[in-house]
């Protein structure tokens, strides 16, 4: 078989190379990987409804609703309890490897599967899908571990985005296929199981293609506590910067995303006054928006991680959300709206999970992602629980439903942009100042060479210091404050602007600069005569107050004159 395989591969690896960009290091491995995880998308949508299909078949349409709970829930389940031990195999085994035997699981699952359809075996059914689940929650986190592995750090945001995309035309593919194979075989289960084998060898072949990655060496082992895993892995990621941000902000895209699923259902009969079936398919334009919003941020995202992108695509999000209702007896407009809900959940989606990835230590990536496999699959059951409270506890209507998870939506995109203004306010200064400014940097190489400079803003605005940032995107704000401490959540609330209470000397200011200043981050200190004594602005000031400064002072002035607007660096204050 692994002849075979390498045969087939060596063919394919042939085929390859005519694609435009294959001659980048390892695109033939991310095809390849994109390859068998789509066939394991496609394979875990067709199975999930035709068994729903079969016992329907079997036990009446009576427990229609019975059977298609009892089958979310136990496709569920394996994902909570197998991803912490799938993020210790990751770390301790080669990533490939374990691709490669979870494909060829998948196939002897499909094989048995031909049996339990054969007898209509109601245990048969649910206990494949469980294994199904399993071979899918161990799956995952080598699938996204490994990218990194397999590209430079620069096309990690571009891979995610193929990969990401590809999972939801896995999803839209396996909905239609489900249905389509059940009609074309008339309803013979036995030859729909028979398709999903040969899918599976597909998937199978394809781990071939993937690049052999060694072990990264762990020597953690699989805990039957795994909550205390989880939890340990989450206060890690809680002492890197951002990094148990993106994994909740992950987390609650799964959550929007499934409320979104099992909401638009009831939604489409009790307001569109359409079949569950035709509701179903509304979720289909859905899912089709994310994949094109997933393409998007990976192109988007090819010079650098824009959590900025995932900010503002929260906010419409929750807009989205909220002009559900109003327009919930319109058939054109509520599909318009599902398209731009998914391309913006496309958008939010991809920089986090790249952010998790690039930014998780090589020895703890892959308990990071099962850590966040497990959120977020926590967060498809708390949408369950959701759909529930709203119908059932308030009684209020399905279109009510999404004007609730549109607040909620837009409260955490305020919160979000807030941690991350460090990614946000360049990202906005990017977009819409930098094109409109023509801007242009002078002695950049200044900054380049001195890493760890304290940046002094000379005759500091707001519109200045987001010009700064657009160049310079680790930049953290410190803006004198006086004696006054008024606003003391200032500080917490926003991550990289800081008011720092100064008295005569200003020395405090020193300080606080001194504590920001890092790898990561350059302190720029506003000069500003409406904020400050006019004496700060004093050259001899200045030296003075910093003569003891370890650091590099780095003079930034904003030139509006001439045809553009040129900022400046200078080891000397600017007149």
């Amino acid at each position: 078989m692994k002849n075979i395989g390498r045969s087939i591969f060596a063919s394919l690896r042939r085929f390859f190379s005519k694609l435009p960009g294959f001659s980048k290091m390892d695109t033939h491995s991310i095809y390849f990987l994109n390859g068998a995880q789509f066939t394991g998308v496609l394979n875990d949508n067709i199975f999930k409804l035709v068994i729903a299909y079969l016992l329907i078949e079997a036990q009446g349409q009576r427990s229609a609703s019975a059977i298609m709970s009892t089958a979310g829930a136990i496709f569920v389940i394996p994902f909570l309890l197998f991803s912490p031990a799938a993020g210790v195999l990751a770390d301790r085994f080669s990533k490939q490897r374990l691709l490669v035997g979870m494909k060829f699981a998948e196939m002897i699952i499909m094989l048995l599967a031909m049996v339990a359809f054969a007898f209509k075996s109601a245990w048969g059914c649910y206990s494949l899908l469980f294994l199904l689940s399993t071979h899918s929650a161990i799956f995952g986190p080598s699938k996204y571990a490994i990218i990194s592995q397999l590209v430079p750090p620069d096309r990690v945001s571009r891979a995610n985005g193929i990969i990401t995309s590809f999972t939801y035309l896995g999803m839209i593919l396996g909905t239609f296929l489900a249905s389509f194979l059940t009609d074309l075989t008339n309803r013979n289960f036995v030859i729909v199981a028979l398709c999903c084998f040969f899918i599976a060898a597909t998937g199978f072949i394809s781990t071939f293609g993937i690049r052999h990655t060694p072990a990264q060496g762990s020597q953690k082992k699989i805990h039957s506590f795994f909550i205390k895993e989880i939890w340990n892995t989450l206060v890690f990621c809680k002492g890197r910067t951002h990094l148990l941000l993106a994994i909740t902000g992950s987390a609650y895209f799964l959550c929007i995303g499934a409320f979104t699923q099992l909401n638009i259902i009831p939604f489409a009969i009790e307001s569109l006054h359409l079949s569950e079936v035709a509701g179903g398919y509304l979720f289909l334009s859905t899912a089709i928006g994310i994949a094109i919003g997933a393409y998007i941020a990976g192109k988007a995202s090819k010079l650098r991680i824009e959590l900025g992108l995932s900010c503002l695509a929260g906010i419409a999000i929750s807009i989205l959300l909220l002009l559900m209702a109003p327009f919930a007896d319109d058939l054109f407009t509520v599909i318009s709206l599902l398209i731009f809900l998914g391309v913006c959940g496309g958008l939010f989606i991809v920089p986090f999970d790249t952010f998790t990835q690039v930014f998780s230590p090589d020895e703890k990536r892959g308990q990071i992602i099962a850590a966040s496999n497990f959120l977020s699959f926590t967060g498809v059951l708390i949408a369950s629980f959701a759909l529930f409270f709203y119908s059932e506890v308030l009684a209020i209507s399905n279109a009510a439903g999404f004007t609730v998870m549109g607040v909620i939506t837009l409260f955490l995109a305020f919160f979000m942009i807030s941690r991350l203004s460090d990614y946000f306010l360049p990202y906005i200064s990017r977009l819409f100042f930098k094109p409109f400014f023509r801007l242009r940097a002078e002695n950049f190489a200044l900054l380049e060479d001195n890493p760890d400079a304290i940046l002094i803003l000379q005759k500091a605005s707001w519109t200045k210091a987001l010009l700064l940032l657009s160049i310079a995107p680790k930049t953290h704000l410190l803006l004198p404050n006086g004696r006054r401490t008024r606003f003391p959540w200032f500080n917490w609330v926003f991550y990289s602007i800081h008011l720092v209470p100064s008295d005569e000397t200003y020395k405090p200011l020193l300080e606080a600069a001194k504590e920001v200043v890092s790898d990561t981050a350059n302190p720029c200190i506003f000069v500003d005569e409406a904020v400050v004594p006019e004496s700060l602005e004093s050259p001899s000031f200045l030296a003075n107050l910093f003569k003891i400064s370890p650091h590099t002072l780095l003079y930034v002035d904003v030139n509006y004159a001439g045809p553009g607007t040129t900022i400046s660096f200078s080891k000397n204050p600017h007149s």
